[in-house]
């Protein structure tokens, strides 16, 4: 009866919020459907219109006040749970079917950006630590996915996680429009400009739209590349994991359950699954649209959360942020594919 009383309790704390919080996510995923009917491409991903909706309602209409909790919890249990279920859309053997040179090229533009960027956010912009992983993590990485990966590894706030991705899919949807100038004076083939689009791009979407545009190779690389880079979120939210606990214990004190957090063996868990097969393609691409919509929903309970005061202090810092790290990538794919002269 105790149990059953403490449902009952959760419930009727988090039910509001949470309704509103999947109300949101389902008018996000609507406008979207008409950006592509209209438009033929979703120039602003529902992830970003359930974070913009949740900051307008809290922002301007105060409705937060209703659904406070369930936003709170919507932003943190649901996110984490959301990253677990995305670890289902991994498959490990995808990083063994590339040449090793595009493999050495990516992996040095995902540590180089994540640490120069981490370094010029933190110590040149004078940003909160947390923020500078978040935009090092999400341009170097998979975009708003592995920001709001990253998020509860770190313990960021909603306003560091709001910031982060609003500002960076900006950046990224210029780049969409503007990437694919780089091939027009011909001395950059097909093949090498979708390994700079895989390298540079924000999101997979993003990545898609710019590549598909020039060729159909282009496109091929290009997606390939970029999901080279989402294999290696893993061993980074590992890290991170590590890395934050280490400051307040000592690692070699307690269990390695205390440095990682729950979600990461559940995303390993499944991203091993999924290699070996056990989960089908076709189940997983059920699991990652469930995860996908989670994550809608966990967007809008930040927005629910974050003062758009907060974030529009520190906006004209992520931008240059941002665009050190998109020119960073873009320079190393320039200088690698010279390097390795590929075809």
């Amino acid at each position: 009866m105790n149990f059953y009383s403490k449902i009952s309790d959760w419930a009727n704390l988090n039910s509001r919020g949470l309704f509103i919080c999947t109300l949101i996510a389902g008018i996000s995923y609507l406008i979207q459907y008409f950006e592509i009917y209209f438009l033929s491409y979703n120039y602003i991903d529902s992830l970003i219109i359930s974070l913009l909706i949740g900051l307008g309602l809290h922002n301007f209409l105060s409705i937060s006040k209703v659904s406070n909790t369930g936003a709170k919890f919507a932003s943190k249990q649901l996110l984490e749970f959301s990253v677990m279920l995305l670890g289902a859309s991994i498959n490990l053997t995808l990083i063994f079917q590339e040449g090793l040179s595009i493999i050495s090229l990516v992996v040095f533009s995902v540590i180089s950006c994540l640490f120069l960027t981490w370094l010029f956010s933190k110590y040149f912009l004078k940003l909160s630590s947390n923020l500078s992983i978040l935009i090092a993590t999400g341009n170097s990485i998979c975009g708003n996915s592995a920001v709001v990966a990253m998020a509860p590894v770190i313990k960021a706030t909603s306003s560091e996680i709001a910031a982060a991705i609003g500002f960076s899919a900006i950046i990224g949807v210029l780049q969409v429009l503007l990437l694919p100038l780089l091939s027009l004076n011909g001395q950059i083939s097909n093949f090498e400009y979708g390994i700079i689009a895989g390298i540079s791009i924000y999101a997979v979407p993003q990545v898609v739209a710019a590549s598909f545009a020039i060729s159909n190779q282009s496109g091929v690389i290009a997606t390939q590349v970029k999901l080279l880079r989402v294999l290696l979120l893993g061993p980074l939210l590992i890290f991170f994991g590590i890395i934050k606990k280490e400051n307040q214990v000592k690692l070699d004190s307690k269990s390695i359950t205390n440095f990682i957090p729950w979600f990461i063996f559940g995303f390993l868990f499944l991203s091993i699954l999924r290699t070996t097969n056990v989960i089908p393609e076709s189940f997983s691409e059920i699991i990652q649209s469930i995860s996908k919509f989670l994550f809608i929903i966990a967007m809008a309970g930040i927005g629910l959360t974050v003062n758009f005061k907060e974030v529009k202090k520190i906006g004209f810092k992520v931008i240059l942020a941002v665009l050190f790290a998109v020119i960073l990538l873009i320079l190393i794919g320039l200088v690698g594919i010279s390097i390795f002269d590929f075809n």
